[in-house]
This record gives structure tokens, sequence and C-alpha cells, in this order.
């Protein structure tokens, strides 16, 4: 046999045996993924302190579980003027959420608050928010609204405004349906009766994002708007809900809330030492009862 030709083969069966060697004696890629915290925290006028969660992110190299992104043991103060109130963690829940446990005491509105969060391993997260002014309703949602039998051919006279006061700096305004009971039907009727609620069914929802979500989110850049009969998703219980929002709290729902894949990007985040953002916005919400349409 050639030599060369021999040669070669030596060549190839040594290059062979070393990468059968180096695979087989690979180690496994290190993690290097260094987690974040993250802080969402909304200040509502009149109410209290709370809801105001911790979590830390984690790699997608772990197995999700939601309890281990919750953070219970870290210092959260919210401070207004010279005033502190510390909060504390709301224990036997997986969210790690804080709450200031004098529920007497609400959020002001006109009122800068800051909150500071220093966590066990040293790390300080801090933002503040300015809360708007109170609003009011000046046409607020009808007790009971009956469902037209055809939305195709509604009346002149159909449209329902409702209407709401002004916050001074604030340029749209975040509005909530959400259906309270989406089981529950008959119970509210008087004499009540064991009606079961049934969802309003379009056949152009069925493959829209969030499409199982009892809430439905808009904006309205401005102080009124016409009852949409599209608004609600149930008949039943419905609370209309009205957030005049600080830029922070628009922009971050934006974000997170609208859209087929809604992502977060740390653009939107005002906070400092971490991601996340801490926001304020005045609250006003009124019931209503949507009457099936049935004849």
């Amino acid at each position: 046999m050639n030599t060369s030709i021999i040669n070669r083969f030596t060549l190839a069966a040594t290059v062979a045996a070393l990468l059968l060697t180096a695979t087989g004696c690979e180690d496994m890629p290190p993690d290097s993924y260094i987690p974040q915290y993250v802080l969402e925290g909304y200040m509502l006028v009149d109410k209290p302190m709370a809801g105001i969660r911790l979590t830390r992110s984690q790699s997608v190299t772990d197995t999700f579980k939601f309890e281990n992104g919750a953070v219970p043991n870290a210092d959260v103060k919210i401070i207004a003027g010279g005033t502190f109130y510390q909060l504390q963690y709301r224990s036997n829940n997986r969210s790690g959420e804080y709450f200031y446990p004098d529920s007497t005491v609400t959020v002001q509105p006109n009122t800068t608050y800051k909150i500071e969060v220093r966590t066990a391993d040293g790390a300080t997260l801090t933002a503040q928010t300015t809360t708007p002014a109170r609003i009011a309703w000046v046409n607020a949602p009808k007790p009971v609204l009956q469902y037209p039998v055809d939305t195709l051919n509604l009346p002149s006279p159909d449209s329902l405004k409702l209407r709401w006061t002004a916050a001074p700096g604030v340029i749209e305004y975040l509005i909530s349906v959400r259906c309270d009971d989406t089981l529950g039907y008959g119970n509210y009727l008087e004499p009540s009766t064991s009606e079961r609620n049934r969802r309003i069914e379009r056949s152009f929802e069925e493959q829209v994002p969030l499409y199982n979500d009892v809430s439905r989110w808009g904006f309205i850049p401005a102080t009124e708007v016409s009852t949409v009969w599209t608004a609600f998703k149930w008949f039943g219980r419905n609370t209309v809900t009205v957030y005049a929002t600080d830029y922070a709290m628009s922009a971050w729902f934006k974000l997170t809330h609208f859209g087929a894949n809604p992502a977060f990007d740390p653009l939107y985040s005002n906070v400092t030492g971490g991601l996340g953002v801490f926001a304020s916005a005045s609250v006003i919400e009124a019931q209503s009862f949507v009457l099936k349409n049935q004849q």
C-alpha cells in the first residue's frame, strides 16, 4: 500500500479519535444568566397602598415557577413629603406583593410618592411618581343596560354618553369594562332566578389576543365617550372604570397589554437600579348590569 495513503489514513483516524474524545468529555455550557429585580406598583388615588410587587427574573434554562420569582425579604418604603410608610410582605402569596398594613391611609392626589427598595443581597431600587388630580363622573354608566337585539341596526338615539371631569396634565384616559361574574346572571335580577350568565359571542373576536380575558381595555383622548356595545364581553354585571394615568402608567400599559405579543422594553422602565414601573392614576368606577338580547 502506498505510504502517503497510509499516512493520510493514520492522520484521519487520529483526528477522529480526538473528536470523539472531546465530544465524550465535553462539559455542559455554563449558565451566565444574571437575574434582575423587577418592581411594579401603582399608586391609585383614594385607594390603600397595596399591590406593590417585587420579583426577580428567571433564566430560560430553568424550569419556570411563578413563586421562584417572588422576593419576600426586601425592605420596601414609600415616602411622601417627610412621611415614611414601611410596607410589609403579604404572606401566603406567590406574586411578591408588598402593602401598607393600615388600609385607612390612602393615596392622595397631586402628591409625589417615592419608593425605596433594598434587597437582602444589597441591591437598591428607587422610583417616583406624582399622582394626578381626582376625577369624577359627570354622566356615569346607567345601572341597567338593555343589549340590543340587532347591533347592526341601532336606532339613532341608542348611543349613551359617558362623561367625567378632566385631570390637569392628563392627555388620555385608560378605560376598562370588566365582567364581575361570568357565571351568575339570574341572582342579580328581581326576583332572582337560577339563570346562568353567558358570553356575548362575536365571530370576528374568536381569534383575537386576550379572548379569554374578562376585561376590555382602551385609551380615550377625551373626557367623554359613547357606550360601545362591543366593549362588553359578557352579559350580567360589569364594572366600568376610568383611569386618569400619569405618563409612566400609560406607556407601560400600552407596552404590556396591547398587541398580539406584548413585550418588555427597558426604555419604558422608570425604575433606577432595576426594571419595571412605579406609576399612578386617579380612578372612578361604576357598575352596569347588561340584560341579554333576548325578546
